[in-house]
């Protein structure tokens, strides 16, 4: 047997993580500020993707721009 305080800790967090994977982040904290917390996360998802295809871009023109191997 373990201990009881211990045993609903655990049952809590496996309930909160169940409510995030269905709600996403935040998901056990009040609506508005749920809101607010994803909306920070996709402004940072936003930035993170942007400067992922900026360095796309730049090794598709360093690509580009490099000379053929000769044969």
């Amino acid at each position: 047997m373990g201990n009881p305080a211990g045993d609903k800790r655990k049952l809590k967090e496996k309930r909160r993580n169940r409510q995030e994977l269905r709600l996403g982040p935040g998901a056990y904290l009040p609506k508005d500020e749920r809101a607010q917390l994803q909306a920070e996360i996709k402004k940072g998802e936003e930035v993170v993707k942007a400067s992922r295809e900026a360095r796309g871009k730049e090794k598709a023109a360093a690509k580009a721009a490099a000379p053929a191997p000769a044969k």
